[in-house]
């Protein structure tokens, strides 16, 4: 994509882009323009901005919101160091992108089991090895990948549906699923051997409608696991 095409998706994401009177509507454009600046995208955010910072819009409206005058004084100086840097032609630089989709490690219709803790957590994917806290397995919890795909044809993303019992045949473990209560989430093959998934078999599940493009983009840009999904965060001792 190109700074104007970015800049539309953004926009069709966040609809504060377009309500002036909002008060994030100045933040909005001010980061867009500074996040593009960065990387050396051109785009019409930069305008945008240098506008906002002109006419003081902005200082006008946290004044409002009750900055005090010191902070406002500080906002300022940062605002005028922002609009230097994005006044200047972006830097040349070499974008980094992904020359193919990133591969999908689940299929639709696959149901996965998983160890629980005594809070109904799956082990946490994001320790290394070496720190991973103490993990005492407590039970087991299971999902089916009800729906998968790639936000803007690249970044892969999986729709799960999940339950938790004991550790469940492939026919239990279907029979208690609900494809209604459903997330989204991402997995790598680091996350997937963390949270030891064993894969029970398929089944023909309702996938239902796919995510909308803004919870599938929200997700994969953030980057956010289905360990996410797969955890309970109750108090210890609340899995049984």
């Amino acid at each position: 994509m190109d700074g104007h095409e970015i800049v539309r998706l953004v926009c069709d994401l966040e609809t504060v882009s377009l309500m002036p009177d909002d008060e994030d509507y100045a933040t909005f454009w001010l980061v867009v323009a500074d996040q593009l600046q960065r990387p050396g995208i051109a785009s019409e955010a930069q305008a945008r901005a240098i506008a906002i910072i002109d006419n003081n819009s902005n200082l006008e409206m946290l004044e409002k919101l009750g900055m005090s005058a010191a902070d406002l004084k500080k906002r300022q100086r940062n605002l005028e160091r922002l609009r230097e840097s994005i006044s200047s032609p972006p830097p040349d630089k070499q974008r980094k992108t992904l020359k193919k989709p990133q591969p999908l490690l689940m299929e639709r219709e696959h149901v996965y089991a998983y160890p629980v803790d005594s809070r109904g957590n799956c082990v946490n994917p994001y320790f290394t090895d070496a720190t991973l806290p103490e993990f005492t397995q407590k039970g087991w919890g299971a999902f089916v990948v009800v729906n998968t795909g790639h936000a803007l044809g690249y970044l892969a993303w999986y729709e799960l549906a999940r339950t938790r019992k004991r550790k469940p045949s492939l026919n239990k473990a279907v029979a208690v699923i609900d494809p209604a209560r459903r997330g989204i989430g991402t997995l790598t093959r680091l996350h997937a051997s963390r949270m030891r998934l064993e894969l029970l078999g398929s089944a023909d599940v309702a996938g239902g409608p796919e995510p909308s493009n803004a919870d599938t983009i929200g997700t994969t840009a953030s980057d956010l696991s289905i360990a996410n999904l797969l955890s309970l965060w109750a108090s210890p001792g609340t899995f049984r």
